[in-house]
């Protein structure tokens, strides 16, 4: 009787639609391979952990997890390579006029990372004094897969349809981040944005800018996310010595692709104080082994040596991390992104840093959700 009544009450609530995901998904598996191969891929993936995947069996040493598996992440990204191959080489920044666009200033700037390309981006910055001697503090907001995703973060409307879009999706979210008192920069995202972006010419690597960046990175020992960090923190290395910023306070966010970014680039970088991925963290694969992410966001031997995304996001502890995911996102699936919570959740509480992680359920798609997001940026930007 007791269990049945369980039963009914479950029913209604599923009804209703209130019922967590994690709750109402007794899902089945999110994509079933071929039985002949379905032994194969799921021993690919899940035969063992990753030789540096966090042990919450063992005493483990936090400390010492971070630094051997932060050192194998700057690696496994190529950072190493990079700097190898751009020693001695100094970024060159070019900034326009600022323009006044209301309640704050927006300039168009590019840095070039490395010789020959210019990436672009905005700086938005608030017009009023900063509230504390120290600056105010930086936002950092990167896109995924939207080739005028820069314009689009930072409220620059190519047309009513794309506004439309934009606020659509929980946007402009770089004019969000004005208003709450950043300075925000929204560089252009590599091998996702047209403007910085490598031809696929003849359509070899299938007429997908992030793919072909993804051939030429694995070919000269990097990867395209780590080509993505290495821009991300070089513009750091800019803004952090304006007069008018806090470098003690540095929040980065991006949906998608760029929340991928987001996980990587507060990962190995401790200069980024609060780390917001949107409608990108799971589990590098799903349990029957399907992969989550766009080729392009993949790290060579990340599995294998690091274990799951996850692992990377607890890499960011003891700093703030909020991790947001939307109900109807048909991208993910609810119960390894809820795997992939629970292991980061573990990872925070050994580092006696529970209350700084949070994982939210947006009640729409793959999009961006302000209401979530703001109320945690400014209780850890303060």
């Amino acid at each position: 009787m007791k269990s049945a009544l369980i039963r009914l009450f479950i029913s209604m609530v599923l009804l209703s639609g209130f019922l967590p995901p994690s709750l109402s998904a007794q899902e089945e598996p999110f994509v079933r391979y071929p039985e002949e191969i379905e032994t194969f891929v799921r021993t690919l993936h899940h035969g063992k952990p990753g030789k540096l995947a966090f042990d919450h069996t063992a005493a483990t040493d936090i400390n010492v997890w971070r630094r051997t598996a932060r050192t194998k992440l700057v690696e496994l990204l190529g950072l190493n390579q990079m700097q190898e191959d751009l020693e001695g080489f100094q970024p060159i920044i070019k900034m326009g006029p600022s323009r006044d666009v209301g309640d704050h200033l927006r300039t168009a700037g590019t840095i070039e990372t490395e010789p020959g390309l210019p990436i672009p981006f905005w700086l938005l910055e608030p017009k009023a004094k900063p509230p504390s001697p120290n600056g105010y503090p930086l936002a950092i907001c990167s896109h995924g897969h939207d080739t005028i995703g820069r314009d689009t973060y930072a409220g620059v409307w190519h047309d009513d349809k794309h506004q439309r879009l934009g606020i659509s999706r929980g946007g402009p979210i770089a004019v969000q981040a004005v208003q709450h008192g950043f300075v925000t920069l929204v560089p252009a995202t590599r091998g996702l944005a047209v403007d910085a972006s490598l031809p696929d010419l003849k359509g070899r690597h299938g007429k997908r800018p992030c793919r072909a960046q993804l051939i030429h990175a694995l070919l000269a020992g990097r990867t395209a996310v780590g080509e993505r960090v290495w821009d991300v923190q070089r513009l750091l290395d800019w803004a952090l010595k304006r007069p008018n910023v806090d470098s003690t306070r540095v929040m980065m966010t991006g949906n998608s692709g760029g929340g991928v970014l987001t996980v990587h680039a507060a990962a190995v970088d401790t200069r980024i104080t609060v780390a917001v991925p949107s409608c990108s963290f799971t589990s590098f694969t799903s349990e029957t082994g399907y992969i989550f992410h766009c080729d392009c966001c993949l790290i060579p031997r990340a599995g294998s040596e690091l274990g799951d995304f996850s692992d990377i996001g607890g890499l960011i502890s003891p700093r703030p991390l909020l991790a947001i995911n939307g109900v109807k996102d048909g991208l993910h699936h609810a119960a390894d992104v809820e795997k992939a919570v629970a292991n980061v959740n573990r990872i925070y509480k050994t580092a006696d840093a529970e209350g700084k992680f949070n994982h939210q359920w947006g009640q729409s798609g793959h999009q961006f959700y302000p209401d979530l997001m703001w109320p945690f940026i400014e209780k850890w930007s303060q």
